[in-house]
């Protein structure tokens, strides 16, 4: 999608693209890093980029007490109450935030 929109709007080059990856996303940010320079080979827009990424916390509101926690950090039950019962706030996304173009000087 990065190199796409890059083509679209005649940008030749990307110096960086910042994934937002939610911990419940079932994405694993380790695995981004290691295969990404693989990936932006021989991709001349993408070439020298950097990617970072921003982990967005698994948060979940409890349906039984109204607690509200990280979902990983407590392995899916209230610490509260001990429900399991709950509704997700965020940690599932999986988006591209930003592309970076680099500076003109």
């Amino acid at each position: 999608m990065a190199e796409q929109t890059a083509i679209e709007n005649n940008i030749p080059k990307l110096a960086y693209i910042t994934l937002e990856v939610g911990e419940l996303s079932g994405f694993l940010p380790v695995f981004f890093h290691k295969y990404y320079p693989i990936v932006i080979e021989n991709r001349p827009v993408l070439e020298g980029s950097k990617l970072n990424i921003i982990s967005v916390a698994g948060e979940a509101l409890c349906k039984d007490c109204s607690a509200m926690y990280n979902v990983m950090r407590e392995e899916g039950r209230c610490p509260k109450c001990g429900s399991r019962s709950k509704t997700i706030l965020g940690g599932q996304e999986f988006k591209i935030k930003e592309i970076g173009i680099p500076e003109i000087n």
